[in-house]
């Protein structure tokens, strides 16, 4: 399987559409959806992006007669979590560390969300104890 490569805007937005399709939409039912989502963009752009995330391995494409049909090859958390990997790793110098204390800092939280990441972690913490060894 082709390693995961990173998305521009535009890709993602057609790729949310497959995703929220659950994993695979025919050409027609794409360029229909977009049209609902008020994109604007004419036909031969979609296929243009849709082109692109077929050469970055991120769609799988099965001609089905005249149609095709367009196939995620990876889910949206994993996409989500490679996108995390890459910002951890090019802004906080693969810090966790690093990045929450940047979150802490810049971004208010409420206290029942504060109190929710608290018993995250305590769970966290926990199923490693469970689990070391």
């Amino acid at each position: 399987m082709k390693k995961m490569q990173r998305m521009s805007e535009a890709e993602k937005e057609v790729m949310q559409q497959i995703w929220d399709a659950g994993g695979s939409l025919t050409s027609a039912r794409l360029l229909e959806y977009l049209r609902e989502t008020g994109s604007g963009w004419k036909t031969s752009t979609v296929l243009t992006f849709v082109a692109r995330l077929v050469d970055k391995g991120l769609l799988t494409v099965i001609k089905r007669g005249r149609s095709n049909e367009y196939f995620a090859r990876f889910s949206e958390s994993d996409y989500r979590r490679f996108e995390t990997r890459v910002f951890l790793d090019t802004v906080h110098d693969g810090s966790v560390r690093s990045l929450l204390t940047a979150l802490y800092e810049c971004c208010e939280s409420s206290p029942e969300e504060s109190e929710a990441i608290r018993a995250w972690f305590d769970k966290m913490g926990k199923y490693e104890e469970r689990h070391e060894g």
